[in-house]
């Protein structure tokens, strides 16, 4: 059997919807230098065998994963269509909630967040295994050693954590109503390599954090773009419509909801903003330094410490590299 080495994380049956008439895409790199990479979708978005998963036999499975997703998006171009030509697609709507979610939990916004939430644990142990003498004390010079020390993840673990991510997207979508908003304004809507968000849209823009909402009672608005004419967005003042006719269209209002909605693309964006024309780059480069990242605080209780894990809009750190011995 072949084995497949290049793994998209936002598939190219995703992007086709963004490229211009030669076929390409601007990809514009928040670490990178501010000129755009003008590529096909098929070089852009993947990394090298980043769903592969170890085998019992001591081997590497480099398809299974790479192939059941491929399942998942090959319906994804004719839902498109049928969205763009504004027609009832409640038939639907499995593939268009099962195709938001994968490609939420699927993208390195979400798995890096996942191993430095499980990196942040093992620092957490390391410190209480210090703090009840189980270990023995650390050499001079390393007194702090859970903060001296680098803690790498196997990357296999955040695969495993992509199915407890799925079941939280469903838990979201009981919250929501979902629309499909038609953009004919002159301003395109621009997408991500994290094209899926959402937050509390009652705080104001600087207040909000990323993925953070009130479960009980929300509001919630989930944003996830389609193409430059048209974004599906998700939200709890839909859901009373939504249970009665299902997703509706409707239509941006005016230039000035697109450009908030292209603010919020560019601040969750990860590593990357992906547009179909040039002319949005002051936006772009206004959120180039930040991306959704976790973060840990430590909160008091009783005598101890416990960690909070919480995402906030700040500068990506390098993640440590896993080397597999």
């Amino acid at each position: 059997m072949q084995q497949t080495k290049r793994h998209h994380f936002v598939p190219k049956a995703y992007l086709n919807a963004f490229c211009d008439q030669a076929g390409r895409l601007l990809v514009y790199r928040k670490d990178g230098p501010p000129g755009p990479l003008h590529v096909t979708p098929n070089a852009t978005q993947f990394r090298r065998y980043y769903y592969s998963q170890p085998t019992p036999g001591g081997g590497q499975d480099n398809n299974t994963l790479e192939e059941l997703f491929s399942t998942i998006e090959s319906n994804w171009p004719e839902t498109v269509a049928k969205l763009h030509r504004r027609e009832d697609v409640n038939d639907r709507l499995e593939n268009i909630f099962q195709f938001i979610a994968l490609q939420r939990v699927r993208v390195p916004a979400s798995r890096d967040v996942a191993e430095a939430m499980l990196a942040q644990t093992v620092k957490d142990t390391l410190k209480v295994m210090l703090a009840n003498g189980e270990l023995p004390p650390p050499p001079l010079g390393f007194e702090d050693l859970p903060n001296q020390v680098q803690m790498t993840i196997d990357p296999h673990r955040s695969i495993h954590a992509m199915a407890a991510m799925m079941q939280g997207m469903g838990r979201l979508y009981s919250m929501l109503g979902i629309a499909a908003v038609h953009n004919a304004t002159m301003r395109p809507f621009l997408t991500s390599d994290n094209p899926v968000l959402w937050f509390d849209p009652s705080l104001p823009f600087d207040s909000q954090r990323p993925y953070t909402i009130n479960p009980d009672s929300g509001p919630v608005l989930l944003v996830f773009p389609v193409s430059p004419k048209l974004a599906l967005v998700g939200s709890t003042e839909y859901k009373d419509v939504f249970g009665r006719h299902g997703l509706l269209h409707s239509d941006a209002p005016d230039e000035t909801w697109v450009d908030v909605i292209n603010a919020q693309v560019c601040r969750f964006a990860y590593e990357a903003v992906i547009a179909q024309s040039a002319g949005q780059e002051d936006v772009i480069a206004k959120y180039a330094g930040i991306s959704p990242v976790h973060e840990a605080v430590a909160l008091p209780v009783g005598k101890g410490m416990a960690t909070i894990h919480r995402q906030v809009f700040g500068p990506r750190v390098a993640k440590p590299k896993w080397r597999d011995e």
